[in-house]
């Protein structure tokens, strides 16, 4: 029965889950022999080995706000990540290299962390750089003692210029400068609501000096600046004047970007085959039957939600394999792939894939409804590696035509007729605007000023025949301006112009627009929803983002009936947006209508032809597990969130009042499409 079963992780064991890892105390360099190359790359990093400080925290126990500023500015003067030669050309060098960022970041952090006054951090040039012997003093001209870097700092890549020049002090009183007013002039230290907005300042007026037009600004109050200009007066006291520079700020700033996180889904619904043949999922099912690598459960599933994970998620993955008549074991990119149910996840994303580790992550409350389009990034990367990419094969399409077709699909399509139309008509305007432009500019001048009222009448004739495109009227322009200025035209202007004559002369003769190419809704659509949701930089409109979900939509369109758990999300990416009049509109990210088929035939292409290369094996027919003679408990309801959101099921049950079953009463049979 499901409530006695105990669900482990199983198969290998993934690593690098964040529940394992060095996130509270900071990186060392041993914790790189639990990583991968590409983990390496991607965590050595000085957020990670020195953790920010809590300068609040060091201010509220009295260390002066110059120090703690100094402390800032040192860790700032620090590199973000290793810096490597070109000579770094081996994955051994490359480790020596973040063995190297670590320690010496750890050896700053070791001395930094330890000073509480002035004098303590005007030695800390001494106690780092001298101490661990990356300068030494050298004798200067006279009595000067001058500071030379030895070969040991010239090897490391983290001692830089920058960073010995902000941990040389010469004295108190250049502390004082550099550091203490520093950091007043820039809030340093000030709480959040207590900042002036960034460019405006506060200024008192005490009577004496200021200037007024009007004459009304009164003595003993406030004015807020920003850059030269006084934007407002007469302000009784510097919070008021604090209210008002933070409102005027936040009126003119833009708003702030939509938070999107995809919508739970109510109910998990499926339709299909019972694959499960009647039994409950295990983890070794997973590994039997899709052959992935392991998988991982969160620490705050229970039993139940990690049994209606496994039913769903099998089931779902089953109904993958059918949508694209690909065998179970291409499920897991022949072993390549894990998967984790609510292990691995972080902020408010419903599911991710991470590259470095090859797994799957579906989230407890949102992963449901994810799958399809997390195991396209999967399979992205699986093929990047197939194809020789750099990383996902969508984010360098070139490498496989097919995918250049794909990208080329999805962001472009045929103009219409009227499309075209429109577009040759403004564009055949331009054209004839730059040629009138360059005309004038060539023959006009000299007209006006040589020539007569008969003459300009002359021209207007001819630069009509010109814009219409007729053959000739460059040579006749330029015998005109002959005959008037006694000057032809200029060759490299009459080139130009011929140039010209020659483009409007096959504008004339062509009959109908030609057929150009047009961005795609889906394609629009996702560079505005960048534009109003959060995770902009390129995320909606990017080609890995932009193929998950049209893969998603794909697989939605082959299933002939509703699987939820793989493809409940495939049409989630809305958000309502004003229009430029003001008006609401629903904004869709996903590709839609004509478009939609349009790329799912390439992705039937895509689908044949990897088969083809063996890349994907064709299965016909998608089948279930063996029966194991292990049915399930009478009555038996598996779901999540049984005890902070049961089920509609569970609902209706706690309010059903008993009914005892007589024998023309059926008992009811399980279903086997769980609910969340």
């Amino acid at each position: 029965m499901a409530n006695t079963i105990q669900h482990e992780d199983f198969g290998e064991k993934i690593g690098g889950a964040k529940k394992d890892l060095w996130k509270d105390r900071g990186l060392y360099a041993d914790d790189l022999s639990g990583m991968n190359e590409r983990e390496a790359e991607k965590f050595v990093k000085k957020d990670n080995v020195w953790k920010k400080p809590d300068y609040q925290a060091m201010l509220d126990v009295g260390i002066p706000l110059g120090v703690v500023y100094f402390v800032k500015k040192a860790r700032d003067s620090l590199g973000t990540s290793p810096q490597y030669r070109y000579s770094d050309d081996t994955p051994e060098k490359r480790l020596a290299r973040q063995k190297e960022y670590i320690d010496t970041v750890r050896q700053l952090q070791a001395v930094v962390e330890d000073i509480q006054t002035v004098a303590d951090a005007m030695g800390v040039y001494d106690r780092f750089l001298v101490g661990n012997g990356y300068v030494e003093m050298v004798q200067g001209w006279g009595s000067g003692i001058h500071y030379s870097a030895t070969e040991k700092g010239r090897n490391n890549q983290v001692i830089t210029d920058k960073l010995a020049r902000t941990l040389h002090i010469r004295s108190a009183a250049y502390f004082e400068r550099d550091f203490t007013q520093k950091a007043k002039k820039e809030q340093f230290g000030v709480p959040k609501d207590q900042k002036v907005p960034a460019g405006y300042a506060i200024h008192f007026y005490d009577g004496k000096n200021g200037y007024s037009r009007t004459g009304d600004w009164k003595p003993n109050t406030y004015y807020v600046t920003k850059g030269y200009s006084i934007l407002q007066t007469n302000l009784e006291s510097h919070e008021a004047a604090l209210r008002w520079a933070k409102e005027f700020a936040g009126q003119r700033s833009k708003s702030g970007k939509i938070r999107f996180v995809p919508r739970q889904l109510e109910h998990v619904r499926r339709d299909g085959p019972d694959y499960r043949s009647g039994q409950e999922i295990n983890g070794q099912d997973y590994l039997d039957t899709f052959g992935f690598r392991g998988g991982e459960f969160g620490n705050w599933m229970n039993q139940n939600d990690r049994q209606a994970s496994l039913n769903m998620g099998f089931e779902a993955l089953k109904d993958l394999a059918s949508a694209l008549q690909i065998s179970d074991t291409d499920i897991a990119y022949q072993g390549v792939l894990a998967i984790a149910f609510g292990a691995r996840g972080s902020g408010n994303a419903a599911a991710h894939y991470e590259p470095l580790r090859k797994v799957i992550n579906l989230t407890k409350m949102h992963g449901a409804g994810s799958l399809a389009h997390e195991w396209w990034h999967g399979f992205d990367d699986y093929l990047g590696t197939k194809m020789g990419a750099k990383g996902l094969l969508s984010e360098q399409p070139h490498l496989y035509p097919l995918f250049k077709k794909l990208v080329d699909t999805m962001k472009y399509k045929p103009e219409s007729q009227e499309q075209a139309a429109r577009r040759t008509e403004i564009q055949n305007a331009r054209i004839q605007k730059n040629a009138e432009s360059w005309l004038d500019s060539a023959v006009l001048g000299s007209l006006k000023h040589y020539g007569n009222e008969n003459t300009l009448e002359q021209y207007a004739a001819l630069k009509a025949a010109f814009l219409s495109g007729e053959p000739g009227t460059v040579e006749k322009l330029s015998t005109l301006k002959k005959q008037t200025a006694g000057r032809v035209i200029p060759k490299s202007e009459r080139e130009r112009l011929e140039s010209f004559e020659r483009i409007l002369h096959g504008m004339l003769e062509q009959e109908t627009p030609r057929i150009g190419r047009t961005e795609t809704d889906y394609y629009r659509n996702s560079v505005k929803m960048g534009k109003e949701c959060e995770k902009d930089g390129g995320y909606w409109d990017s080609n890995v983002e932009m193929t998950a979900r049209a893969f998603a939509c794909y697989v939605k369109d082959k299933l002939p009936y509703t699987s939820d758990y793989l493809a409940g999300h495939a049409e989630c990416a809305l958000a309502f947006v004003a229009d430029k009049s003001g008006n609401m509109e629903l904004l869709r990210a996903y590709p839609q209508g004509e478009e939609r088929k349009a790329i799912n035939a390439v992705f039937d292409e895509i689908v044949a032809d990897l088969k083809l290369q063996h890349i994907l094996t064709h299965e016909d027919i998608t089948r279930p597990l063996p029966a194991k003679n292990i049915p399930l408990a009478e009555n038996e309801q598996i779901s999540m969130f049984t005890d902070s959101r049961p089920s509609v099921i569970g609902q209706l049950a706690a309010v059903k009042p008993v009914e005892k079953n007589t024998p023309a009463q059926a008992v009811p049979k399980k279903s086997h499409a769980p609910e969340i």
